[in-house]
């Protein structure tokens, strides 16, 4: 894929092309050594600017959460996970470079790598564009807006029945992983909540932190319905 088209995805263009190209850049290329640098500076700087754009956004977008909640958020955010998919969205694994022999054995780019080149890329958005152009990016592609609702009903569930459970001078909540079946790409956890004095309730998800979350929201719905969960 050609600079261009990526920039396109990206939808940012370079003043400096040569920001973009080292991004893309894995340390297992083997002409590292004629002047080229991996981009692992770049991912470096980014994973601060990234922190930075989430956490400025986590503070806007939830103006009454606590530390706590902000931080989960942050870290439901920015995960290898997610930006793997940002990295696939615009176009990361035919773009970056790596040594032929690489994905001529079938390994490719893992999803490590296309979540360090992400970092990279914002890294160098940031030093060819500035905050603004960073923020940018993070608002075209991580679609928070999207993951707002899942995360805030999530960490008000699990914040709640701890609450519950304090004022009630009750044993806290246990969460216990029941499965974990699928591909990796599209893994589903089973998990259920223990409760003392109530039966189990269990929630599933994308990923343990989100069955773990459901499981928390069903808990607290057999509790409101029952009188018991007072706020």
């Amino acid at each position: 894929m050609a600079a261009t088209e990526i920039e396109d995805r990206i939808g940012y263009r370079f003043r400096a092309p040569e920001l973009l190209a080292e991004a893309l850049r894995h340390g297992s290329v083997p002409t590292l050594g004629d002047g080229k640098r991996s981009y692992e500076r770049l991912e470096f700087l980014g994973d601060s600017v990234l922190n930075l754009c989430i956490a400025h956004e986590m503070y806007r977008m939830l103006p009454l959460a606590g530390e706590g909640v902000l931080t989960k958020a942050r870290a439901a955010v920015i995960n290898n996970r997610n930006l793997q998919r940002v990295g696939e969205r615009i176009g990361v694994p035919a773009s970056l470079s790596i040594d032929p022999a690489v994905r001529r054995k079938g390994i490719g780019v893992t999803r490590k790598m296309a979540a360090d080149a992400v970092e990279a890329i914002v890294g160098a958005i940031f030093l060819d564009g500035g905050y603004a152009a960073a923020i940018d990016f993070v608002h075209g592609h991580f679609r928070l807006a999207d993951l707002m609702g899942t995360l805030v009903e999530g960490f008000d569930a699990k914040s709640r029945l701890q609450e519950w459970c304090q004022r009630e001078r009750i044993p806290l909540p246990v969460y216990r992983l029941l499965s974990s079946d699928g591909p990796d790409h599209a893994r589903e956890f089973r998990v259920e909540v223990l409760l003392a004095g109530h039966s189990p309730a269990q929630g599933r998800g994308s990923s343990k932190k989100d069955a773990e979350m459901a499981a928390a929201a069903g808990m607290i719905s057999r509790l409101d319905a029952s009188g018991k969960e007072t706020l």
